[in-house]
Parts: structure tokens; sequence; C-alpha cells
């Protein structure tokens, strides 16, 4: 972990933290504060009578999300930089003796290489795109169920309920798996570091950045549809 020194470095393992279990769970729960309570104490319909558009709803508060959701990512990666520069200036790195018993091995150390910036800001921009696809997911859940419970039960639930799919044949065809992909998780770290099922990596990342994307806006869309329709405007039942 001695890249994690590196700002770049540390920009892009918080933007692996963001787009797997952390980043899920805190989507989640940005939807069931901002979506959910507003359509189970119906002050959603009251927001419709002065915006009809569902998709201007919609849309600001994905982008404000979004925004949040970007300071997080900013504020892990700094925070993580400035604790692994503090460690690497108390505790240096020991070096492996000549003889060890794992020779040439680094025995449990996880070595996922240095990054630049480019790689830091691509990474920090796949991670947005998939928590705008989690953020989806909660927001169709929350205009189904109406209640907080039941979004952060649905929002999420699915995601680590199929995750373990992945060691089967089918594990390629899971989004997890293309989440993976095309955030080039280190293979090893995927369990240990970001609570994510170990996927089998894809032949094309620009294939898995289409499909997550793809869907990210089928999910929008469906959540728009469903946002609008008038079971949401109607009192918990």
């Amino acid at each position: 972990m001695a890249a994690l020194v590196e700002p770049a470095s540390a920009l892009r393992a918080a933007a692996w933290q963001s787009s797997t279990f952390g980043g899920l769970l805190l989507a989640t729960v940005i939807v069931t504060i901002g979506v959910a309570q507003f359509i189970e104490s119906g002050t959603w319909s009251a927001l419709r009578l002065y915006e009809h558009r569902t998709h201007v709803l919609y849309g600001r508060r994905l982008c404000a999300a979004l925004g949040f959701l970007a300071v997080v990512q900013v504020v892990n990666g700094l925070t993580l930089w400035i604790v692994m520069r503090g460690m690497a200036v108390l505790r240096p790195t020991p070096s492996a003796p000549p003889h060890s018993f794992d020779s040439g091995a680094t025995s449990g150390v996880l070595d996922a290489g240095s990054a630049d910036w480019g790689e830091a800001l691509t990474a920090m921009g796949g991670a947005l795109l998939v928590q705008a696809l989690y953020l989806s997911v909660g927001w169709c859940a929350a205009a189904l169920l109406r209640n907080s419970i039941g979004t952060l039960a649905l929002g999420a639930g699915p995601w680590l309920v199929t995750s373990p799919l992945l060691l089967l044949p089918i594990g390629p065809f899971l989004p997890h798996a293309w989440i993976a992909n095309m955030m080039t998780l280190p293979g090893e770290g995927q369990y240990r570091l970001y609570f994510w099922v170990q996927a089998t990596p894809q032949p094309s990342q620009a294939v898995s950045a289409a499909l997550v994307a793809g869907c990210t806006v089928a999910f929008a869309l469906l959540a728009q549809l469903l946002l609008r329709s008038e079971r949401v405007l109607r009192p918990i039942d």
C-alpha cells in the first residue's frame, strides 16, 4: 500500500471505495433521507403542485446528490493520503529479509500500483457513474414502497444478496462484474478492502462502462416514471 502516499493514488483508492460497498450504503441512505421520507410524509405531492415536471425534480436531486458524493470522494482521498503520509513518516515500511520463506513475494501486502492524475480522475468519474446507478435503483425502491425501511432494504439488499453469484458461471453477466472491471479493482482487494466479491476480469473495460451507463440510464428513466405515477402522490395505505 506504499502507493497511497501519492495523492493521485489515494484519490483513486477513494473512488474504488465509493463505487463498491461503502458508496452503495451512502447512496442508499441519501435516497432514503432525500426521497423516501418525502414520499412517506406527503412532501413529494406538495412539491409536485409547484413543479409538475418530474424529470426536473429528479434531475435537481440527482445533481445535488452526485455533487455531495463527489465532495465525499475528495475528502476521503485527502484523508487517506494524509494518514498514509503520516504512517510512512512515523513507521517506514520494513524491507523483507533476504532469505524469507516467501521468496520474492510480499505476503499480506496488496500492490495495486501507483496512479497518475488521469487515472485518478477517470476513477472518480467512474465512481460517480456507479453511484448514479445506486441512486436510481434507490429512487425506484422509494417510489414503489413509499417508506424508509423498505427503501433501505430494496435499495441495497439486491446488490448484497446477488454478489455471491459472481462465483458462478453467470458472474460475468452481473452488474457487480461490470463495475469491478470498469473501475479496474485489484482482484485480491475486491473482497479484502472493498467488501466486493472477487469478479473475473472482462475482455473490455469500455464494454463494461457502456453496460453500467446503460443500466444507469434505464433505472433513471424507470425512476422518473414511477415518481410520476399517481400512486406516489397518495397517502400511505
